[in-house]
C-alpha cells in the first residue's frame, strides 16, 4: 500500500511537472530578470556618479587654478549660454554687476559685461570688443582689430618704447581702473612715424568656463 502511493504521487509530481512546464520556466526567466536587473541599473547609476564626480573635479581644479593666478576677490560667474552664430556674444550667470565691467580668467581678459538682465548677463569676448584701449609700460593706444589670432593697435608712435614679450593690460575702461592682463608682444610692424603691434592672448576663446568679474 505503501509502495503504492508513493508511486501515484511520482506520477502526480511528474503530471503537474509536464502541465505547468511553461508556468515554471517563466517564472524562472521572470526571477533571474529580477535578479539581473537591478545589478544593469546599479552599474548605470555608477557609472553616471563617475562622470558627474569627474565634471565636479574638473570644476575644482579649474576654479582652483583661477584662485592660485588672480589673488583679488571677485565674483564669481560662469558661462552658462553661448550665442548660436554671434561669433562671441555668451551669458554668464548672475545679475549683481555693471555694464562694462571685466570677465577674466587664469590666462587674462576674456571679455566684458553689455548688458544686465534680471537672472542672467549678457557679454562679449575680447576678439568682439572695437577700440579697446591698452597699455604698454609706459605707452598707451588701442585695439582696432583682432585678426589671425593677433589683437592688433596701430596707433602707437616710434618714440614709444615697446618691445617683443612687453606684456599688455587694459587702461581704464569706464569704472574699471585696475590694469587687467591681455597678452603679450609678439610681432612689431614700424613705419614712418608709427608702429604697429600684435598681441598674442593665451586665453582659448573657445573653451570657457568660469570666469571673474572685475568691477
Amino acid at each position: 500500500m505503501t509502495n503504492f502511493i508513493k508511486n501515484n504521487i511520482v506520477y502526480l509530481v511528474i503530471l503537474l511537472l509536464l502541465l505547468y512546464k511553461g508556468v515554471l520556466v517563466s517564472f524562472t526567466s521572470n526571477i533571474n530578470s529580477l535578479l539581473t536587473k537591478p545589478s544593469n541599473n546599479y552599474q548605470t547609476e555608477i557609472n553616471l556618479l563617475k562622470e558627474k564626480n569627474k565634471e565636479l573635479l574638473n570644476s575644482l581644479n579649474e576654479v582652483t587654478k583661477l584662485n592660485e593666478t588672480i589673488n583679488n576677490v571677485y565674483p564669481l560667474t560662469k558661462l552658462s549660454y553661448r550665442i548660436p552664430y554671434s561669433g562671441y556674444d555668451f551669458y554668464i550667470t548672475g545679475s549683481s554687476y555693471q555694464v562694462n565691467d571685466l570677465l577674466v580668467n587664469q590666462d587674462g581678459l576674456v571679455g566684458i559685461i553689455k548688458d544686465i538682465k534680471k537672472d542672467y548677463s549678457e557679454c562679449t569676448m575680447l576678439p568682439n570688443i572695437n577700440n579697446l584701449s591698452i597699455k604698454i609700460g609706459d605707452a598707451f593706444g588701442t585695439i582696432s582689430k583682432y585678426q589671425n589670432d593677433y589683437f592688433i593697435a596701430s596707433d602707437f608712435s616710434n618714440y614709444d618704447n615697446i618691445n617683443l614679450n612687453d606684456k599688455v593690460y587694459t587702461a581704464k575702461i569706464g569704472d574699471v581702473t585696475e590694469l587687467v592682463f591681455i597678452g603679450t608682444v609678439a610681432k612689431i610692424d614700424e613705419h614712418d612715424i608709427s608702429k604697429t603691434i600684435y598681441i598674442k592672448s593665451n586665453v582659448d576663446f573657445d573653451n570657457i568656463n568660469y570666469l571673474y568679474v572685475v568691477s
